[in-house]
């Protein structure tokens, strides 16, 4: 008796551990419904047949990226050339004189008549520029990055036609222009100057106002041609795009390549 007695016990137990289990559920739900869409719209692109000879270099239509969103967005640019074939994507950026003040941190650079047009090497496997418009033998390109107190402690300039392959990104990352960890000292979005955040300063100077350790006379400050945007160069694609980035493929074909090849570039977004 003791025995049945036991076991029924333990049966009405379980029972009961069932019951209670059943009853927790969730108290309700919510319904919702979601539309993403991507930041980054690129614009149309039809690329036409492009006729050749071996060993030129030639370019093809500009490719334009838009970020619609109100936050920076990562792309890596690439492409499926073949061998024989070297895709560089170039950029293009004003520089202008401008109204030098030394006592203001944001100087004035819509000066008329006093700009010059620069083309760059946004992906690449090495960074260059040159002056399509407005170039004048007695000046150079430099990149010219910051230090922590861009006034207080200046740096030094960078001959653009020194830096060979020494770079593989710009901004370089002791650039307090790069962003993290120097955006909140150094960000050109709240400041309302540029459209891009962070980036690279190229600027356009007279040689002679460079001394041998790379020092700018800041007394001819009025004589240089500064920056309207800041830009970027990487050699692995890796780009971040602020608002709009417009890129030209150039195609640098071998003398001995011969035949024919479609290229595909691709945007794709950076983990």
């Amino acid at each position: 008796m003791n025995k049945k007695y036991i076991a029924f016990s333990f049966m009405a137990l379980f029972v009961m551990a069932l019951v209670s289990a059943a009853v927790m559920n969730y108290y309700g739900s919510v319904e919702q419904e979601i539309s993403i869409e991507s930041p980054i719209i690129i614009g149309e692109y039809e690329a036409a047949l492009i006729d050749a000879l071996s060993g030129e270099s030639f370019s093809g239509d500009d490719i334009t990226i838009n970020n619609n969103a109100d936050y920076s967005v990562g792309v890596n640019v690439d492409n499926n050339a073949p061998e024989g074939i070297v895709v560089d994507y170039i950029g293009t950026l004003e520089l202008t004189k401008k109204d030098v003040d030394f006592t203001k941190d944001v100087w004035i650079y819509d000066i008329e008549d006093a700009k010059v047009q620069v083309e760059y090497t946004v992906v690449g496997d090495s960074f260059s520029a040159e002056v399509t418009i407005g170039s004048d033998d007695d000046y150079v390109l430099i990149y010219y990055p910051d230090n922590d107190d861009r006034f207080e402690n200046p740096s030094e300039a960078w001959p653009v036609d020194l830096m060979g392959e020494e770079f593989d990104s710009l901004p370089a990352i002791w650039d307090w222009n790069y962003g993290e960890p120097y955006s909140e000292d150094y960000d050109y979005c709240s400041t309302g100057e540029y459209t891009n955040c962070h980036g690279a300063k190229i600027w356009y100077v007279p040689a002679d106002a460079i001394d041998e350790e790379f020092n700018l006379d800041w007394a001819r400050a009025d004589e240089f041609y500064f920056e309207t945007n800041l830009i970027q160069y990487n050699a692995d694609g890796d780009i971040i795009v602020y608002d709009e980035l417009v890129i030209t493929p150039v195609y640098d074909v071998d003398p001995l390549f011969v035949g024919e090849a479609t290229i595909n570039t691709t945007i794709m977004p950076t983990a």
